[in-house]
C-alpha cells in the first residue's frame, strides 16, 4: 500500500496540493485527471522527491517511498545533445536487465538511430516513455503519457499499461481526458483546487463523466 498522508505542496505562493490524502493499493493501476494539471504533477515531483512537501509524506508498505523504488516520466524532458534514440533505450537496457528496446523501438515505431535533440517533441516524449517503461521499478509514475501520441500509439501504449498492472507494478497514470484512462485503471482520482474532489472505481467511469463533466475532457450529459 502507498499511502500519501496530508499532502501538501507550495510553489511560488500557490498551494498546488492541499493536505491530500490517498491510500494506493499495490500491483494496481491508478488514474488521475481534473482541472488542474499542476495538482497531480505536484503530487508525482513528491512521490518522486523532486520536490520537499510542506506538510504530510509519502509511504509504502509503512516505510517511506523511496526515489530507487520508482520511475518517473516527467511532464518537461530533456536530452543531452548527441544521445540517440538507440543508446538512450540501450542505457535503460543495461541498467535494468529483462527489458526489451527492441520491442519498444518496433511497437511505438520509434526510429533508432535519430538524435534526440533533433527530433520532434512528440517523438521525444514518446522515447522518454519507453525508456520510463523499461525501468523495473515497482511503482511507474506517467504525467501525461498520452500527450501528442497518434491513436494507434496511445493504443499501444495504453497496452503496455495494463500489461505491467497485470505483472504487479503499481502505476499513477495522469490525463487531462478520461476517454484516455477508461479501460485501463482500477480506480480513479478527479483532482482541483488542490484536493481530491471525487474517487471512483473502474466501473464507475461514467458516474466520473456525468459528475466531472466536460471539465475533465468529456462534454456534460
Amino acid at each position: 500500500m502507498i499511502t500519501i498522508d496530508s499532502l501538501s505542496v507550495r510553489r511560488d505562493g500557490r498551494t498546488l496540493s492541499d493536505g491530500v490524502t490517498m491510500h494506493l493499493a499495490e500491483g494496481a493501476v491508478h488514474g488521475f485527471s481534473g482541472t488542474d494539471d499542476a495538482v497531480w504533477t505536484a503530487l508525482f515531483d513528491a512521490l518522486f522527491e523532486l520536490v520537499r512537501p510542506d506538510t504530510g509524506g509519502v509511504t509504502r508498505f509503512g516505510r517511506p517511498l523511496r526515489r530507487s523504488e520508482t520511475a518517473y516520466l516527467e511532464r518537461r524532458i530533456r536530452f543531452f545533445d548527441g544521445l540517440t534514440v538507440r543508446d538512450l533505450l540501450d542505457l535503460t537496457a543495461r541498467r535494468h536487465p529483462g527489458s526489451d528496446p527492441e520491442t519498444c523501438i518496433r511497437l511505438l515505431g520509434l526510429p533508432p538511430d535519430r538524435q534526440l535533440t533533433a527530433l520532434p517533441a512528440a517523438v521525444q516524449r514518446k522515447t522518454a516513455l519507453a525508456a520510463t517503461l523499461m525501468q523495473r521499478k515497482p511503482v511507474l509514475l506517467l504525467d501525461e503519457p498520452f500527450c501528442g501520441l497518434d491513436a494507434e500509439s496511445v493504443f499501444v501504449v495504453q497496452q503496455l499499461i495494463l500489461q505491467l498492472g497485470c505483472e504487479g507494478r503499481t502505476l499513477l497514470v495522469a490525463a487531462d481526458s478520461l476517454a484516455l484512462l477508461d479501460g485501463i485503471c482500477d480506480d480513479l482520482y478527479v483532482l482541483g483546487g488542490g484536493q481530491v474532489q471525487g474517487r471512483y472505481e473502474h466501473y464507475e467511469f461514467q458516474r466520473a463523466i456525468r459528475e466531472a463533466g466536460s471539465a475533465a475532457g468529456f462534454p456534460k450529459k
